[in-house]
C-alpha cells in the first residue's frame, strides 16, 4: 500500500471513529433526543384524544375507552421506571422544564382514527 492510500485510510477511520463517538455520546450518554408518549387525560377538565371502537369490534367496550394527551419530553428528563409496575410517577411536564410539550386534542392535532373529547362534546357520539 502506498503512502497516499495509508493517509486516506487513516483519515477515513478517524472520521468514522469520531462520528460513532459523537453519536454514542449524544444518544447514549447525554440522551439528547425527544420521546413521544401518551399520558392519561381527564376529559372533565382537559381536551383529550381517544380511539373510538371500530364497527363490528365485539371486544371493545365503549364505557372503558382510554382518554389521553400527547407528551413530548427530552429523554434525559424521563424517570427510569417500568410503567407496568406501581409507583411510577405519571408522565408530565414540570414547571419550567425545557423541551417538554403537552398536546391536547384539537382539530389541528388529530391523527388518523383519533377523536376529541372535551367539556363541550358528549362522551358518546
Amino acid at each position: 500500500m502506498d503512502r497516499k492510500s495509508k493517509i486516506l485510510l487513516t483519515v477515513f477511520l478517524l472520521l468514522l471513529i469520531g462520528t460513532i463517538s459523537v453519536t454514542v455520546y449524544m444518544y447514549g450518554v447525554k440522551k439528547d433526543y425527544l420521546v413521544s408518549a401518551q399520558a392519561s387525560c381527564d376529559p372533565s377538565t382537559e381536551s383529550c384524544f381517544y380511539l373510538p371502537c371500530a364497527e363490528g369490534d365485539d371486544t371493545c367496550d365503549p364505557a372503558n375507552v382510554e382518554y389521553y394527551k400527547k407528551v413530548e419530553k427530552k429523554a434525559s428528563n424521563l424517570e427510569l421506571c417500568d410503567p407496568a409496575v406501581e409507583g411510577c410517577n405519571p408522565l408530565v411536564c414540570t414547571d419550567g422544564e425545557k423541551g417538554c410539550t403537552v398536546t391536547y386534542c384539537s382539530a389541528d392535532t388529530l391523527d388518523e382514527g383519533e377523536k376529541c373529547l372535551s367539556l363541550s362534546t358528549p362522551i358518546y357520539q
